[in-house]
């Protein structure tokens, strides 16, 4: 896979801007973006710089772009996603920055995480933020067609496994190369295998991905689920 640009932005409250830019992300995997030193002076953890520098350090906007598609983007910090960022492929944008549904504190050593795919890769993605103010990111990569589940980023888990007890509010999920393939949007299931929420995947490829509401009380038997006709 090749490298490739991608930039973007994280937003204090108060209006302090963390620049971000790696112009030789690695593609189809998780690659970390750094301060964009054409305008800091150097190449550094997003929370390093933002607690050293800034007054506030607290995120409350964020948009991070990358070519030519974007899976999910989150913010880590010791090894865990403290905040999943809005995203877009170069080619869009509308929309961004846009808001967090639940600011959060940077501290020194934070570090945004950047999933970009090629514009032919399947894979789908969905970051949700829940009431009690955790985010997470969930994808998954069809190989045919059928039913497809996403699963945790972090440890392959179910949704259910990952965040049960928790309620999710908002959520978005960028579709990849599966326009022509998708029949039906991501259901979020209970363990009657009925739908009790839902989002609308998003054309990385002409669309931002942006939070919007979705309440949705995950059990340890939820699932995250769609499914393509290839």
């Amino acid at each position: 896979m090749a490298n490739v640009d991608s930039s973007g932005a994280l937003v204090m409250r108060g209006g302090g801007v963390v620049p971000l830019a790696n112009t030789a992300l690695t593609e189809a995997t998780e690659d970390e973006i750094q301060t964009d030193a054409n305008f800091v002076g150097a190449a550094q953890p997003a929370g390093t710089f933002a607690t050293q520098s800034l007054p506030n350090p607290t995120v409350v906007m964020a948009g991070i772009d990358a070519e030519n598609d974007v899976t999910y983007a989150y913010i880590r910090s010791a090894g865990q996603i403290k905040a999943a960022l809005p995203v877009s492929g170069l080619s869009s944008g509308m929309g961004m920055p846009a808001m967090l549904p639940y600011p959060k504190q940077l501290v020194s050593g934070d570090s945004v995480i950047v999933m970009a795919n090629a514009a032919t890769d399947r894979e789908v993605g969905l970051s949700v933020a829940c009431s009690n103010g955790e985010y997470h990111c969930f994808s998954v990569t069809p190989a045919a067609g059928g039913e497809h589940e996403l699963v945790s980023v972090l440890t392959g888990q179910s949704i259910g496994e990952t965040l049960q007890g928790r309620t999710v509010t908002h959520a978005f999920s960028m579709g990849g190369n599966n326009a022509a393939n998708f029949s039906s949007p991501i259901y979020f299931l209970n363990g009657s295998g009925t739908p009790i929420g839902t989002v609308i995947p998003n054309d990385p490829a002409v669309d931002s991905g942006l939070y919007s509401q979705c309440v949705v009380r995950i059990a340890l038997n939820s699932r995250a689920v769609f499914r393509t006709d290839a």
